[in-house]
């Protein structure tokens, strides 16, 4: 192989290129090797050209993606089934069947590099390759057939997009406050739990972002659970997968969004060799489901594919539905027409080979053209395959064709001379039509630059008057805002003052309060004085019960006791007088508790603020009870001691 490379290298060598000119009708002709090209002059009557593809494109670096199929798969794990029931409602439930997957980045790092921006498909040695609506629906089970997934530019921002953290300048929301907010839902399974579930699997799953976001239009579409199955969903998977890839391959960019393992598992399913073994599970749908995607599979050497290398025979060309898939509704909704429908194309047909020992391809091109004022026929093309002897062979003729193209070169060169000697006026008048060409298509062009940058600026124009508009309306509802705004500090201003004058009354209150307070003190301190009293008497009682038990020191002390008497009939009307004196003072506690409750019902908020106050009445009303209870011993003592009295009276008697 290396040594046929060689020859072709050598014979590239010896060949030069012979510029035409201003002669009409002498062949050139350039070659090149990478891919190796001869092209001659379009002005010959028969030419041709000649493509030779040594698969060595260089490759393209990793890649890095917001892609997450286990962080998916670890909130499907935490739903209950009411949550899962209400996902199937919504045509996503077969995403949660899919089991983990190990991404193979090299892979499809390979898988890459074989895209095409221009036709939207994998361009492989045998032939071309797309994927198709019917390839999504069953990898997926997803639909591809419904209402169009549309995001609104206009549309507005609702309240449930604000308070996951999107406005009106940033339509997006961050696929970690969905996370976090699903883990704050716990088993909730209402329309709320749907829109922020199917969110996250947007952000993670089907169309993540290098941003790690997601946008937060999509809500629209989700606000009716029973009619988000009506929507083609599978489509807008596709269609922002090829998006993804084209972004890749043109821009040179190191991050991938769109589904990956919609990516992987159609290879797998397309390309028979290189792909793991099929999982032993009586259900197949989706076919993400089927494949063994947890082993790394480190000991299976066919892993490692080159697609350069691939055969007619090692590639899948269409997938047919089985006969239980074809049950399915998504799948039987799809028409024969359009199981090769990728979208905006068709997949190519695979070329047809001859012979099995394919190694390179050839690409003979021959076109054939007229004189400039005749039409043009028809381009025709061919592809065969050569193996090593054919292609040392197809080189040999092409040396032999070479050196009598170099011949007829020659006599063109000494035709053209003579002819040129012969035809000088017709020269000079032609180079003066030419030079007037020139000058008509420098017009020409200057006009046309001038158009074109006339177009641009309207078009900048147009732009400028969209983002105006734009930005005119959201002026007018931040406007609209800053009025709700200003009314509601109008009334909160209102409040205010309210709010002061209650304040004002309410200290005016505790002021007297105060008053009362300290009158309660001074209550306190003749409270003091009464449990001295008390005291007194009864040890003074005390005493008066030890001489009692004696009848002969009773009777001498008659008359002590009668004064006795007198002087505690005098003590207990003033203890009476004070307690008729604690009524009234009860009856004010009681009218100040009522002012109390008035102020708390006036002012939920000042009770913090005389919670103390309360404490303070707390304990003035137990010490009114104790005073109470102090009242009521007295009265018990007085009985006592008129028993005792009456006890005295009857001995004397």
């Amino acid at each position: 192989m290396d040594q046929n490379r060689n020859k072709l290298k050598t014979a590239v060598t010896n060949l030069t290129h012979i510029p035409s000119g201003s002669i009409k009708g002498i062949p050139h002709f350039t070659f090149s090797v990478g891919a190796f090209s001869l092209s001659f002059s379009r002005k010959l009557h028969n030419h041709f050209s000649i493509f030779f593809y040594f698969h060595e494109a260089p490759t393209m670096a990793a890649f890095t993606t917001k892609f997450s199929l286990p962080s998916f798969l670890e909130q499907v794990k935490k739903l209950t089934d009411s949550q899962k029931d209400l996902i199937k409602r919504t045509g996503f439930g077969n995403l949660l069947l899919i089991p983990n997957q190990v991404i193979r980045r090299s892979h499809l790092i390979k898988l890459m590099e074989k895209w095409s921006c221009e036709k939207q498909a994998f361009i492989f040695p045998p032939g071309e390759l797309k994927i198709t609506l019917l390839d999504v629906s069953l990898i997926l089970g997803l639909r591809v057939i419904g209402q169009p997934v549309v995001l609104k530019e206009d549309a507005p921002l609702t309240s449930l997009e604000q308070e996951l953290g999107a406005s009106a300048l940033n339509r997006t929301i961050s696929v970690k406050l969905l996370k976090a907010t699903l883990e704050s839902m716990g088993e909730r399974d209402d329309e709320f739990f749907m829109q922020v579930f199917l969110l996250y699997c947007f952000g993670t799953l089907l169309f993540p972002r290098a941003n790690g976001k997601v946008d937060s239009r999509y809500l629209h579409l989700l606000q009716d659970v029973d009619s988000l199955s009506s929507f083609a969903w599978g489509d807008v998977v596709l269609e922002d997968l090829h998006n993804s890839l084209s972004q890749r391959k043109s821009k040179k960019t190191s991050n991938i969004g769109g589904c990956i393992i919609l990516l992987q598992i159609w290879c797998y399913e397309h390309i028979i060799i290189g792909r793991p073994n099929l999982l032993d599970q009586p259900s197949t749908f989706p076919r993400a489901c089927r494949w063994d995607g947890n082993a790394r599979n480190s000991s299976i050497p066919q892993l490692d594919i080159n697609f350069e290398e691939l055969e007619p025979t090692q590639i899948l060309w269409k997938l047919e539905p089985t006969s239980e898939e074809m049950e399915i509704d998504i799948i039987k909704e799809i028409p024969q027409e359009w199981h090769l429908r990728t979208g905006p194309g068709t997949i190519e047909q695979p070329i047809e080979i001859l012979g099995e020992s394919a190694i390179r391809m050839v690409r003979v091109h021959r076109e054939v053209v007229e004189e400039e004022e005749e039409p043009t026929r028809q381009e025709k093309s061919t592809i065969f395959v050569l193996s090593d002897d054919e292609e040392s062979k197809v080189i040999g003729d092409l040396k032999k064709e070479i050196l009598e193209l170099k011949t007829i070169i020659e006599e063109r060169k000494e035709e053209g001379a003579k002819k040129r000697v012969e035809d000088e006026d017709e020269v000079k008048e032609l180079k003066k039509k030419v030079q007037v060409e020139k000058e008509l298509r420098k017009r020409v062009e200057d006009e046309i630059g001038e158009l074109r940058k006339r177009l641009e600026h309207e078009e900048e124009l147009r732009k400028k008057v969209q983002a105006e508009k734009e930005l005119r309306k959201r002026v007018e509802d931040e406007i609209g805002e800053l009025r709700k705004r200003l009314e509601c500090e109008d009334e909160l201003k209102k409040n205010v003052q309210v709010e002061k004058e209650l304040r004002k009354r309410v200290e005016e209150e505790i002021g007297e309060l105060k008053k009362k307070v300290e009158r309660k003190e001074e209550l306190k301190k003749e409270v003091q004085v009464e449990k001295e009293l008390r005291k007194r008497v009864e040890d003074e009682i005390g005493e008066l019960r030890k001489r009692l038990e004696c009848e002969d020191e009773l009777k001498k002390n008659v008359q002590v006791e009668k004064e006795l008497r007198k002087r505690v009939e005098d003590e207990i009307g003033e203890l009476r007088k004070k307690v008729e004196r604690g009524e009234e003072l009860r009856k004010e506690v009681q009218v100040e508790k009522e002012l109390r409750k008035r102020v708390e019902d006036e002012n939920g908020e000042l009770r913090k603020r005389v919670e103390c106050k309360e404490e303070a009445w707390k304990r003035i009303e137990v010490e009114n009870e104790r005073l109470c209870n102090e009242n009521r011993l007295m009265e018990k003592c007085i009985t006592d001691l008129g028993e005792l009295f009456a006890t005295n009276n009857s001995v004397d008697l």
